[in-house]
């Protein structure tokens, strides 16, 4: 099962709208329906991948409209075999159902005016709003997760739902923006893609939606995720201070080393001598260790300037030797 099916299950489990049931399906038929005229009248297809959602749908069919009768015809696609669900109602109801959502009317001359947004009768308040979205976002909604991929690449949160106008995608902008969330709009060939980034918005709009599980699970992921991140940068930094100070401890016994061979190590300063002497008798210490073993109390940088003033003498040295 994907993500999104997950996240679709619980919300039509707990269906918080029950009071909003004609926003809910306005929402579900106009993001997956496809309108149909022909000289036998009007007619519509509902068109989705999760057989809970159709049912569901056929489920608040039955609910606004008594008697109703409904066809469910599973199809199985050849790409991947990806399977589709696709609701039909009898021929007497379809010009009821239609009429009543709001999507069409007709007028005294038979002619049909089909609005892709419905009557907006949704807009009157945040539970209608709120139902009409979660049935556009049940119809044609997806949402993915940070996922580790090949090559330990993450993907990052993205909710969407895909439309077929302009108007719709609008429209969800509109919604969105009056419960203080802003949505992105592109369009994706022919299609009008409104969709989300931030995890923080996505687990509000979700909350909204009814899937306070899922949402209590990514929160819960998402802190843990944060935490191994944090986890890892602390490892990482550690181990790039340990290799500094090996290296520079490296560099230090090396300056040493040459002093040592060619004029001796007792014809340096004596801070520089006891430096050197301490760096001897402790080559893999921290300069905070070594600071332990000095006769007299300094800083950790007093001490890091006595070891670049030998690391420079051993250059010299170096230097007059022809190394």
């Amino acid at each position: 099962m994907t993500f999104s099916k997950q996240v679709k299950d619980e919300i039509i489990k707990k269906n918080v709208f029950k009071q909003e049931t004609r926003a809910l399906v306005q929402g579900l038929v106009l993001s997956s329906g496809s309108l149909i005229i022909s000289k036998s009248g009007l007619s519509f297809v509902v068109s989705v991948d999760s057989e809970n959602v159709v049912e569901f749908l056929r489920d608040n069919f039955q609910k606004l409209f008594p008697g109703i009768e409904i066809e469910i015809v599973k199809l199985v696609k050849s790409f991947k075999n990806k399977e589709r669900f696709e609701l039909t109602v009898s021929e007497n109801f379809n010009e009821k159902v239609l009429v009543n959502l709001g999507i069409v009317k007709c007028n005294t001359s038979n002619e049909v005016n089909y609005s892709d947004v419905a009557d907006r009768a949704f807009m009157k308040n945040s539970n209608s709003m709120m139902a009409f979205l979660t049935g556009m976002f049940l119809g044609s909604g997806t949402i993915s997760v940070p996922r580790e991929a090949e090559g330990n690449r993450s993907y990052g949160y993205h909710f969407e739902i895909d439309l077929t106008t302009k108007n719709q995608a609008d429209l969800i902008s509109e919604i969105l923006s009056n419960f203080d969330v802003f949505a992105k709009v592109i369009q994706r060939n022919e299609e009008f893609v409104v969709y989300l980034k931030k995890s923080e918005t996505i687990f509000d709009v979700l909350g909204m939606m009814g899937a306070s599980k899922v949402v209590l699970e990514l929160t819960s992921n998402q802190v843990n995720r944060d935490m191994n991140n944090i986890t890892n940068r602390q490892i990482n930094c550690i181990s790039a201070n340990i290799d500094k100070a090996v290296n520079a401890g490296v560099k230090q016994l090396e300056a040493i080393d040459i002093i040592r061979s060619t004029v001796g190590i007792e014809s340096l300063p004596e801070p520089l001598q006891e430096a050197a002497l301490s760096r001897l008798s402790n080559p893999e210490g921290t300069l905070n260790e070594l600071l332990q073993t000095l006769s007299t109390k300094i800083s950790k940088g007093a001490l890091a300037q006595r070891f670049n003033k030998i690391i420079k003498i051993a250059e010299e040295l170096g230097d007059d030797n022809g190394k």
